[in-house]
C-alpha cells in the first residue's frame, strides 16, 4: 500500500495501493498554466510509518511568468502531500479528478465548521462543507486538504469528482497545495465495528415503505383488522409506492408457525391476501425464542433452551423462554424450519427483534451452550447466517434492534427504541435518526422506527415527523388505524412516500440528546439539474423560536437563490445573505432552495417533499418560448408544478399549456405561474408550456 505519483504530459496523476486516486493534477493561476517536471531524481525518507518517497518537481510556466518555483511531491504510506516553494506573492490553483471505490460517498466525518446542519444527497451531490471521500466496500476514506480554499465537486457519473484548489503565496512559507490522507478500516477500526460488511443494495435499491400494525393495534391485532387495512393500503397508498404490510406480534400460538384464535385461516392464507392486493406480507417474531411464556416445549424438549448459570432457563424480553442456538436440533427444527415456512408462506419482509443484548446473554450462559466453544458473537451470527440462507437475497430482513454484530446480515436496522405520540416517545425518533444516520446505505438501512401521524398527536407535529422522514430516506413504515385516518393526516403520507435512494454526507454519530440539529439539507442532483430541499424544525418549545440558513450554512458555492415552501406551497423570494424563519414548538417548514439564473425558474413540484421522483426532465427552449417537461403522475393525484416567471420587473406570459394522456390548466399566482395536471392512472406524462416575454407595461411582446 501506499502513494505513488507520475508524470503525464506535464500533469501529476497519483495512485494509492496501485489503483488510480488523483488524475490530471494541473497547477495553474493568475492566468497562467503550468506543466511539471522532474527537478532531479526522487529519494525516500525513512519515517516513523514507513518510507516517504520525495519527488521535487519544477513548475514550467506556459508563457510569461514564474520559473522559479518548485513543488514537492510526498508519498507516504497513507498520506500524500503536494508543497508548494513559492518565491515571490502568487495565486496558485489546482484542478483534477479524483476516484475513490466503486461507491464513493462525497462527506465530512466530523462537525467542524456548521456541525449543527445535518447534509444528505441524493443522486451526485455536493456540498462545499465536504472534505472526504467514503469508499464504503473497501472501508476507506480519503480526506484533501490545503493551506488555502479546496473543494470537491460531485461529477454526473457518481463515481468521480472534480477537485478544485485556491491557494496565495508568498516568500518564506512552503504550504500544502494539496494533502490527501488515507484512513484504513475507517468503520471497523475506526469506530469499533469489527464485523462490518458494506451493504450491497443490489435486491433493493430503495428502503422498505410500508405499514406496521404494532404501535395502532399492538397484541389484540386481528386477521379482520389486517384485511381491512390491507385493502385501505392497496387502493391508497400502493400507487404512491408503499409495499409491505407487516404483522406485528399478537398472532403466534405454541410456536411462530402455530397461530391463535385471532387468525383462524393461519399466515398463509394472510400472506396470499396481502399479495393478492399486489403487497408484500410481512412478520415480526422473535426468533431467539419460543414466542409463549409457558411453552409446553419447556417439558418436551428441555434441552433446547439457554441456561443461566444456576442452571434455570433464561428469560428477558417478554419473559419469553430464550433457545439454545448452538445445539443441533433448535437450528434444524426451530431456525431452519421457522423461516423456510414463512417463505414457503409467501413472507417477503422479516422484522426480528430483541436483538441488542443477545450477545450479552450468550456471554453469560456460555458455559451452558450446548457448544461452549463459540464466542457469544458467533453464537448470534450463526443464527442469522441460517435465516439468511432461508429467506435468500430477494427478501427484507430488519434487526431491532441496534445490533452492529449483525452487519452483513441484515437489510434493515431499528437504530432506537419504541415511538409513540407523548412528546418522549417522539423524541426516540430523533435519538435514532440523529445517532444512527451515519450508517444509512452503508452498513444497511436505518429504520428509526414507524412514522404515526394519527389525530393525537397534533398536526404540526405529524408534518415534522413526516418531513424528516422524507428528507432523510430512512425505511419508512406507517403504523395508524389506515381506514380511520382523516384526509389531512393521509396527505402527510402521500408526499412522503416512497422513501428515496438519500445517502448521508456525514459520518459520525451525534449525540441521542437535546438540543437535536434543526436544519436538514437534502441535496438533489439529477442530470436536468440540481436543488436543495431543507427542513428547519423547532423539536421543542424549549429551542429557540428562530432558524437561520445561509449560503454557507447549506454550502452553496456563490450566487442568488429562491425559496419556496414545499407544505405551503408559496413562493417566498431569495435567500440573499440569509434568511431567519420563525417556527411554533413542534413545527417544521421545508424549503425547496434553486440557484437562480434566470426565468423561467422551477420552484417546486407537489408529489413528493425530496421534489425527486415525479418530475423525470425539464428543459427550457428560449427561442421557441417553451418549458417542457416529464413527470410521472399517480393517478387520480392532483398534480402542480409551480414556475417563477416574473422577477425585479422581467418576466413571461403563458399563452397556453398541452400534456399527453392528462388533463391540464394553467393558473397565476403573482410571480408564480401554476401547471396543474390530472390524470385518472398513474402513468408519464408529457407537457408543455408555451411563454412569451412580457413588455415594460406588464403585457406581451409580440
Amino acid at each position: 500500500m501506499g502513494w505513488e505519483i507520475e508524470l503525464r504530459d506535464g500533469r501529476l496523476h497519483a495512485s494509492y495501493g496501485g489503483i488510480s486516486a488523483l488524475e490530471g493534477l494541473e497547477v495553474s493561476g493568475e492566468d497562467l498554466k503550468f506543466s511539471l517536471e522532474p527537478y532531479g531524481r526522487p529519494y525516500s525518507v525513512p519515517s516513523p510509518e514507513g518510507e516517504q518517497v520525495v519527488h521535487i518537481l519544477r513548475l514550467v510556466p506556459e508563457g510569461p511568468g514564474p520559473e522559479d518555483v518548485l513543488l514537492e511531491a510526498f508519498c507516504g504510506p497513507r498520506r500524500l502531500a503536494l508543497r508548494l516553494y513559492p518565491r515571490k506573492p502568487f495565486k496558485f490553483e489546482l484542478s483534477g479528478t479524483v476516484r475513490w471505490g466503486r461507491e464513493p460517498y462525497l462527506c465530512r466525518t466530523e462537525p467542524g465548521r456548521f456541525g449543527d446542519v445535518v447534509q444528505a444527497a441524493l443522486g451526485p451531490a455536493d456540498s462545499l462543507l465536504c472534505d472526504s471521500i467514503f469508499d464504503k466496500w473497501d472501508d476507506r476514506l480519503l480526506k484533501l486538504s490545503s493551506w488555502g480554499k479546496a473543494s470537491l465537486k460531485a461529477l454526473p457519473d457518481g463515481r468521480s469528482f472534480l477537485v478544485e484548489v485556491v491557494l496565495s503565496t508568498r516568500f518564506g512559507t512552503t504550504p500544502d497545495l494539496l494533502a490527501a490522507e488515507v484512513a484504513e478500516h475507517f468503520i471497523s477500526e475506526g469506530m469499533s465495528m469489527p464485523h462490518y460488511r458494506p451493504y450491497d443494495r443490489t435486491h433493493h435499491p430503495l428502503p422498505p415503505s410500508g405499514w406496521c400494525s404494532w404501535y395502532c393495534y399492538g397484541r389484540e391485532i386481528t386477521e379482520e383488522d389486517m384485511v381491512a387495512n390491507a385493502d385501505w393500503l392497496a387502493e391508497n397508498l400502493k400507487p404512491f409506492g408503499l409495499e409491505y404490510v407487516q404483522l406485528d406480534d399478537g398472532y403466534q400460538g405454541e410456536t411462530w408457525l402455530d397461530w391463535n384464535d385471532r387468525f383462524p385461516k393461519g399466515g398463509k392464507w394472510l400472506a396470499g391476501y396481502i399479495k393478492g392486493k399486489g403487497l408484500k406480507p410481512g412478520i415480526w417474531l422473535l426468533p431467539q425464542v419460543v414466542g409463549k411464556k409457558d411453552t409446553k416445549l419447556l417439558e418436551e424438549k428441555p434441552g433446547w433452551f439457554l441456561k443461566r448459570p444456576d442452571g434455570s432457563v433464561f428469560r428477558a424480553f417478554g419473559n419469553y423462554p430464550y433457545l439454545d442456538p448452538t445445539d443441533p436440533e433448535v437450528k434444524r427444527e426451530w431456525f431452519e424450519r421457522t423461516f423456510a415456512t414463512m417463505v414457503e408462506w409467501g413472507i417477503d419482509y422479516f422484522k426480528i427483534d430483541g436483538e441488542g443484548e443477545m450477545h450479552q446473554w450468550y456471554a453469560l450462559c456460555r458455559e451452558n451452550l450446548s457448544d461452549p466453544s463459540v464466542t457469544p458473537d458467533e453464537a448470534y451470527r450463526s443464527w442469522l447466517e441460517i435465516i439468511r440462507r432461508e429467506i435468500g437475497p430477494e427478501r427484507v430482513l430488519l434487526i431491532c434492534a441496534t445490533q452492529w454484530r449483525a452487519m452483513g446480515y441484515g437489510d434493515a436496522c431499528r437504530t432506537g427504541t419504541d415511538v409513540g405520540v407523548d412528546e418522549e416517545q417522539f423524541e426516540n425518533a430523533l435519538r435514532a435518526t440523529f445517532s444512527g444516520y451515519w450508517m444509512h446505505t452503508i452498513a444497511w438501512y436505518c429504520d428509526p422506527d414507524v412514522l404515526i401521524v394519527r389525530p393525537e398527536l397534533p398536526l404540526e407535529r405529524a408534518r415534522a415527523w413526516a418531513s424528516l422522514l422524507g428528507l432523510s430516506g430512512q425505511v419508512l413504515m406507517a403504523s395508524d388505524r389506515m381506514p380511520e385516518l382523516p384526509e389531512e393526516r393521509v396527505e402527510l403520507l402521500r408526499r412522503v412516500f416512497p422513501a428515496q435512494d438519500i445517502r448521508p454526507m456525514d459520518l459520525w454519530p451525534r449525540r441521542p440528546e437535546r438540543p437535536y440539529p434543526r436544519i436538514w439539507d437534502l441535496k438533489v442532483a439529477t442530470s436536468w439539474g440540481r436543488w436543495d430541499v431543507v427542513g428547519l424544525f423547532r423539536w421543542f418549545e424549549e429551542d429557540e423560536p428562530e432558524v437561520e440558513i445561509t449560503r454557507e450554512k447549506l454550502g452553496l458555492p456563490a450566487g442568488r437563490y429562491m425559496l419556496y415552501d414545499f407544505w405551503g406551497k408559496e413562493f417566498l423570494g431569495e435567500l440573499g445573505e440569509g434568511r431567519k424563519f420563525s417556527l411554533e414548538p413542534g413545527s417544521c417548514l421545508v424549503l425547496c432552495v434553486r440557484p437562480f439564473e434566470g426565468l423561467p425558474l422551477l420552484l417546486g413540484t407537489s408529489r413528493h417533499i425530496t421534489q425527486y421522483p415525479d418530475l423525470l426532465d425539464l428543459r427550457w427552449d428560449p427561442g421557441r418560448g417553451v418549458l417542457s417537461g416529464e413527470s410521472f403522475l399517480v393517478g387520480r393525484d392532483p398534480y402542480e408544478v409551480r414556475v417563477l416567471v416574473e422577477w425585479n420587473g422581467e418576466g413571461y406570459q403563458p399563452l397556453g399549456a398541452t400534456a399527453d394522456g392528462a388533463d391540464v390548466e394553467i393558473q397565476g399566482e403573482g410571480p408564480v405561474l401554476v401547471l396543474r395536471l390530472e390524470s385518472d392512472a398513474s402513468r408519464k406524462v408529457r407537457w408543455e408550456v408555451r411563454l412569451k416575454p412580457k413588455s415594460s407595461d406588464g403585457t406581451a411582446r409580440r
